[in-house]
Parts: C-alpha cells; sequence; structure tokens
C-alpha cells in the first residue's frame, strides 16, 4: 500500500507537470507558432531525481508484476519529461507526453484498484476470527443452537485449533440442545480441561471484591460477594441435581434406552400393557436401528385395529416420540454431512499447498468426531505417505552429510537428527504401510551412532 500512495503522489506531480502543457490565453496578441511551441516549466533537478528513484524501485527483487510494470511506466514518462523540459513543445511533442502519462496512470489506478480489492479479500484472519466468534455467541443468545453448530463447525474448519473455551463451551452446550450428546461430551470435555487451570469467575469476582475494599469501596464489594453467592448456590444446585439423575439411571446390566412409549423425561422403561408389550419391543428395536418408517408403519396398522381408547393413545404417543427422534436423528446426519463435506474440502485445500500434515491432523479430528468416509481416509493415508517420504529423505540428506564429514561432535548431531525424525514418524504414523521401511531405516542410523561411543 505505501508503494500504491509512493506512485500515486508521483502521478499527482506528473499531472501538476502537464498542467503547462495546455497554452494559456496571454494577454498579448502574439501566439507561439506550431514549430515555436511552449516551453514546459518543470525543474530536470527533480524529475532526474525521481527517475533515479525509479530505476532503483523498479529493480527491487519482490515486486509484483503490475507494481513493476508501472513503475516502468511511470519512469518512461519521467524520461520523456526530462527530454521534454526547459526546450519549446510542439503538439507532436505534447501528444506523446500525454499518452505516456496517460498510460502510467491507468496502469498506477489498475494496481491500487486491484491493492484494494486484495485487502478486502485477504481480509485479517484475526477480523475475521472475530467476527465469526461475535456471530456464533450472539446466535447461541438468541437460541439458534443449530446456527451455532454450523458456524462452529465453519469455524474450526477455516481456522484449526479456533474453538477456545469460549466457543467450545456454547458448541457443546448447543450439541447438547439438538440432542447430539456424544459430540456434547466430546467438545465439552476438552473444553473443561482447557479451563481445569484456569481462574474461573469465583476466583476473579473474589479478586475483585479484594481491589474494591482495597479502594474503600465497600458497597461494591458487598454487591460482588452477593454475586459469588449466587454463582455458588447455582453450582450447588447443579450438583444436587446430577446426583438425583445419577441415581435414577440404571446400571450398566440394566437396559438404558428409554422406550418411545413413554414420554420423553422418562428415566427408565417402564412396562407397557400386556396387550401391546410385544408391539413395544419391536417397534423399539426399530428405533433403535433407525428404522423409523418401518416403525411407524407397525404402530399405525395396530392402531386402525383397535378402538378409541388408553391403546391408542399410548401408540399416539410412540408415534409422537418416533418423528421427533428422527428429526433429531436427520438433522444429526445432515450436520454430520456438512462437516465431513467442509472439512475434506479443506484438507484438498491443505494437500494442494503441501501441508500434510496438517492434512492429518484435520482429518484425525474428524474421525475422533466419529464423522468419516472412505475417500477421506484415502486422503489421509496419501498425506501420511506423502509426509513421510518428504521427511524420510530429509533424514536421509542429514545421514549421508554425517557420513561425510570428519567431525565427530557434528557427525553425532547429523545422526541424531536424522535418527529423532525417522523415530517420531514411526510413532505418530504406526498404521502407515511404510512403517517397516522408517524401523529399518532407524536401525540403520542407530547403529552408526553406537559406533561414535
Amino acid at each position: 500500500m505505501k508503494k500504491t500512495l509512493i506512485f500515486l503522489s508521483l502521478t499527482l506531480i506528473c499531472t501538476a507537470g502537464c498542467a503547462g502543457v495546455a497554452p494559456k490565453q496571454p494577454p498579448v496578441v502574439h501566439t507561439p507558432t506550431e514549430k515555436e511551441g511552449t516551453r514546459l516549466t518543470i525543474p530536470v533537478s527533480q524529475v532526474e531525481k525521481r527517475i533515479q528513484f525509479l530505476e532503483e524501485f523498479s529493480k527491487t527483487d519482490n515486486l509484483s508484476d503490475s507494481t513493476r510494470t508501472t513503475a516502468l511506466a511511470l519512469l518512461d514518462a519521467y524520461r520523456l519529461l526530462k527530454k521534454t523540459a526547459g526546450a519549446p513543445i510542439t503538439n507532436k511533442t505534447c501528444k506523446t507526453l500525454t499518452h505516456s502519462l496517460f498510460n502510467a496512470m491507468s496502469l498506477m489506478e489498475k494496481t491500487y484498484f486491484e491493492t484494494i480489492n486484495k485487502a478486502t479479500d485477504d481480509e485479517n484472519p484475526l477480523a475475521v476470527f472475530i467476527r465469526e466468534r461475535n456471530e456464533i455467541l450472539n446466535r447461541y443468545r438468541s437460541g439458534n443452537y443449530k446456527g451455532v453448530i454450523h458456524r462452529c463447525l465453519a469455524l474450526e474448519t477455516n481456522f484449526p485449533e479456533a474453538l477456545t473455551p469460549e466457543i467450545a463451551i456454547v458448541f457443546a452446550l448447543s450439541l447438547a440442545k439438538d440432542g447430539m450428546l456424544e459430540e456434547a461430551i466430546e467438545i465439552g470435555s476438552k473444553a473443561a480441561e482447557g479451563l481445569e487451570h484456569t481462574p474461573d469467575v469465583v476466583q476473579l469476582r473474589g479478586e475483585i471484591a479484594r481491589w474494591q475494599l482495597a479502594l474503600g469501596q465497600k458497597t461494591l464489594a458487598v454487591n460482588t460477594l452477593e454475586k459469588i453467592t449466587h454463582t455458588q448456590d447455582n453450582r450447588a444446585a447443579l450438583a444436587f441435581d446430577l446426583k438425583n439423575r445419577i441415581d435414577r439411571v440404571p446400571e450398566p446390566d440394566q437396559p438404558g434406552f428409554i422406550s418411545v412409549f413413554q414420554p420423553p423425561e422418562a428415566a427408565a422403561d417402564q412396562n407397557a400393557p400386556p396387550q401391546i408389550a410385544p408391539l413395544q419391543e419391536k417397534v423399539d428395536t426399530l428405533v433403535q436401528n433407525h428404522e423409523f418408517s418401518e416403525a411407524k408403519r407397525l404402530l399405525l396398522k395396530e392402531k386402525t385395529e383397535k378402538e378409541e381408547g388408553p391403546e391408542t393413545e399410548i401408540i399416539d404417543r410412540a408415534l409422537k416420540n418416533i418423528e421427533e427422534m428422527e428429526t433429531a436423528y436427520e438433522e444429526n446426519v445432515k450436520v454430520k454431512e456438512d462437516y465431513l463435506k467442509q472439512t475434506y474440502e479443506a484438507a484438498i485445500r491443505l494437500y494442494e499447498k503441501e501441508d500434510y500434515k496438517g492434512v492429518v491432523d484435520r482429518l484425525r479430528e474428524m474421525e475422533r468426531t466419529g464423522v468419516s468416509d472412505v475417500a477421506s481416509t484415502n486422503l489421509k493415508n496419501r498425506a501420511i505417505e506423502s509426509l513421510i517420504n518428504l521427511e524420510r529423505n530429509r533424514a536421509a540428506e542429514l545421514f549421508l552429510e554425517a557420513k561425510k564429514t570428519n567431525d565427530p561432535k557434528k557427525k553425532r548431531e547429523l545422526l541424531e537428527t536424522s535418527y529423532k525424525i525417522l523415530k517420531t514418524l514411526l510413532e505418530d504414523y504406526p498404521e502407515s504401510p511404510l512403517a517397516p521401511k522408517l524401523t529399518s531405516h532407524i536401525n540403520i542410523v542407530q547403529g552408526e551412532i553406537e559406533k561414535l561411543r
């Protein structure tokens, strides 16, 4: 941008210089002839300084093609100005000079606005992250839990390790609100581990109260203490509720599935009326296997064969529960599909940039959430193979360099670095088909190290 501003300043100078080309209306009768022309009132020394600057600037190595082209066009314009400055200028010379200046200005304009557009497209990643974080929090506050889930997945795709404890908490809570309990547990547990050794709100408010007392602000300290007490009461109530829930949960050897024939708040299975017990068993089995359509078909068939009464009410309740479970399941599948697609596309971009470790880390994280497919697994395996070959070649170069040197200390350093590279690869990717080769190379390097002892 600074370079562009320099060009802008230069162009303004050029434009001011060319203002002398257009003849003024003199108060005298005499008009210059075509041959005599008009003189440009531009200091040659100033023009030479700009020529010298642009000659040096255009030789800079890291210039973009558009910037270099613009600099050279300005250089040509200044050289033409120097050539014509101080001497009468004819119409032909004026046209040539005007064309040169117009060309330089057009190129500079194009370069300038391309820079503006690029700055817009390549927005500061930190600004993007903050905007996405605020959007996630706003959606959570408004109760748009599905929106939170989609935004968090997109954020994690674009910014690896972007789930700060703050975002991870609302992500986990939103997953739970949407019925995705397993995912909520995984995300929430990681967030809790990250916060384990971090000062919490109670500790912070305790310190604030002490600071307020140190400043003589007793009333404010009392208000802060009330907030701490309120928070602690909420935590105690939460612990009490959890204990009661844990006590009501069946033991591991007892069935934990809540029948669709029971209200959603039921803590455990309750026996249905004997006359529909066989139907309950069949329907619950189908639901657990996500065969919702067949489960509903059986219920509707049973309902048509019975008169209105308590049994049909139980069937209606089961149908309603199945509808809700089916909707939640389909939305869960959709979210996982979107996550798989976004993560896979991000991994493809990383692979094209030869960031193989980034590919592997991204796809392994996806697998840990229980979402994967053949394409992502194949891509992960290709990335692992490419990464191993790349690092193995680096280890081989160090090994060969060590063999050539006569300095025992340097030889040991090179061999140990080569050994660590290979050892890390084997530990990180033991499932790779290249693992046996890595083991063989490790043994060779280790043998050379032992010779130095």
